[in-house]
């Protein structure tokens, strides 16, 4: 049996959740603005006074990568590292679009996961959890929502899930007529717990939290806006 800490801090929709193996104990949802650093270490405190358990208790940590907000992801990935410091716990770091996926990992057709990026892109990634063999089969990326059609269109029948789904529910009715949308909460701790006792079975986890990165598919805005000032200098003196 082991106990395992899971925390999203990828979007707004947060979530920390603490397992017994797959069994969820406690969860906690919750939306940030912008006192997402100041609660984290509080709420955790409080999940686990509840249960009845200190961080020592905890076997397993399990966290969100990526894609999403990077100021986010820098938080949660900030906050588990110094609750970790000097301590060698196994963390399973877990891209979200698979945390977004697993929530329907009862659906018998291919789910694919679409988180918003703004400025009419999205991230998305492809999943199969209803055959046996490779599970991943559309591996992690950033589009333009108006390439999706081309992307999959080897695909008849899919479903879409996701907040990002959602916005772009007109575009997904009109070009995937065979397919639907369907629609949970967006908070996946829960599943982030789920997907690390089965990876940490599996012995897929890291030790060095020097090894535990953030999952980018788009540099952050301000170094895109850096590299775009640098070019227009350079430009300005070619």
């Amino acid at each position: 049996m082991k106990y395992i800490l899971s925390l999203d801090t990828t979007s707004k929709d947060s979530s920390i959740a603490i397992s017994k193996d797959e069994k969820i104990e406690i969860e906690y949802n919750f939306i940030t603005n912008d006192n997402l650093s100041s609660m984290l270490i509080p709420t955790i405190k409080f999940m686990l006074e509840t249960i009845k358990l200190n961080i020592n208790d905890i076997d397993i940590f399990g966290i969100a990568i990526g894609p999403g907000s990077f100021t986010g992801i820098r938080v949660g990935l900030s906050t588990l590292k110094g609750l970790l410091f000097e301590k060698k716990k196994p963390v399973v770091p877990v891209i979200t679009l698979k945390a977004l996926a697993y929530k329907h990992i009862d659906s018998n057709l291919p789910i694919i996961p679409i988180i918003d990026a703004k400025k009419e892109e999205v991230y998305i990634a492809g999943y199969n959890f209803s055959k046996q063999g490779k599970i991943e089969i559309i591996s992690p990326q950033l589009i333009n929502i108006k390439n999706l059609k081309i992307k999959l269109n080897t695909f008849p029948n899919l479903h879409f899930v996701g907040i990002g789904a959602e916005k772009h529910k007109d575009f997904i009715k009109i070009n995937f007529k065979k397919s639907k949308i369907l629609v949970r909460t967006p908070f996946v701790a829960s599943e982030i717990c789920k997907i690390s006792h089965k990876e940490f079975i599996s012995k897929n986890f890291v030790l060095d939290l020097q090894d535990l990165k953030p999952f980018y598919l788009r540099k952050p805005d301000a170094e895109q806006n850096y590299n775009n000032i640098k070019l227009k200098k350079n430009q300005d003196f070619a």
